[in-house]
């Protein structure tokens, strides 16, 4: 009976073991292994770059200007004296035409606009010699005229160098009147005031500008003899003159 007992519990014992090792399956590991991408730690950050406008000054036109002009008459004619034509027992032996220097120097302001300037100007003039026959000369003046003035700027194509026409108009006080001289004695004159004017064209570059004006002063001139008699005694001629403006901010 015992060793029934004992016989059935050998079994068992078996079975339970069987039974175990049927339970008991290899173990993988359970750690996996994740690759995962490696990114660089260090991020690199582009940092928007600040560009600093140049902001470049644009010069506001001028107000006006001040223009200084120096010029001179490369032709001239005074009015014409004779005798066949005066009712005097004067010698007039004086021609129109003219000799030596005559120039003027000027000063002018204007308040400028788009392309026409308005302004005043002041000049002083000194007229050329009169041609005349041996051993007679005088009957010469000088003058001073207050004008008006005007250009017009033809500056439609933005040329470096600004073409304009030009306008002087005024009154000429007339001085200096120099003696009539003749073979036979000299005679005491004088000179009355009048109209001037001017009219040309011009050129300009930057500050500078050159310019060609016809222009007229009108005098009557008295030359005191037996009769005292007043003759048209105006003085036209064509001047060149060189300028340089300053500008009125």
């Amino acid at each position: 009976m015992k060793k029934l007992a004992l016989l059935a519990c050998s079994l068992f014992a078996l079975t339970a073991v069987v039974q175990a090792k049927e339970v008991v399956r290899p173990v993988t590991s359970s750690k996996e292994v994740v690759r995962e991408p490696v990114t660089s730690s260090k991020e690199v950050v582009n940092e928007p770059v600040i560009l600093e406008e140049v902001v470049v000054p644009v010069a506001a036109d001028p107000w006006g200007y001040i223009n200084l002009r120096g010029g001179w008459d490369f032709w001239s004619e005074y009015g014409d004296f004779s005798t066949s034509d005066r009712n005097t027992n004067l010698p007039y032996n004086l021609s129109n035409k003219t000799e030596d220097f005559g120039g003027e120097i000027a000063l002018e302001a204007y308040k400028a606009w788009d392309k026409f300037d308005l302004g005043l100007g002041v000049a002083y003039q000194h007229h050329m010699d009169r041609k005349a026959s041996e051993g007679y000369s005088g009957v010469e003046y000088k003058s001073v005229p207050l004008y008006l003035t005007g250009r017009y700027n033809i500056n439609y194509w933005d040329w470096a160098v600004t073409p304009y026409l030009k306008a002087n108009i005024g009154y000429s006080f007339n001085f200096d009147s120099k003696n009539y001289d003749t073979p036979t004695g000299s005679y005491g004159t004088s000179v009355d005031d009048g109209l001037y004017w001017a009219a040309g064209i011009g050129w300009e570059y930057q500050a500078f500008n050159v310019d060609v004006l016809y222009g007229a002063n009108y005098a009557k001139s008295k030359v005191n003899g037996d009769v005292n008699e007043k003759f048209d005694n105006d003085y036209e001629r064509v001047t060149l003159s060189v300028g340089y403006r300053f500008n009125i901010w």
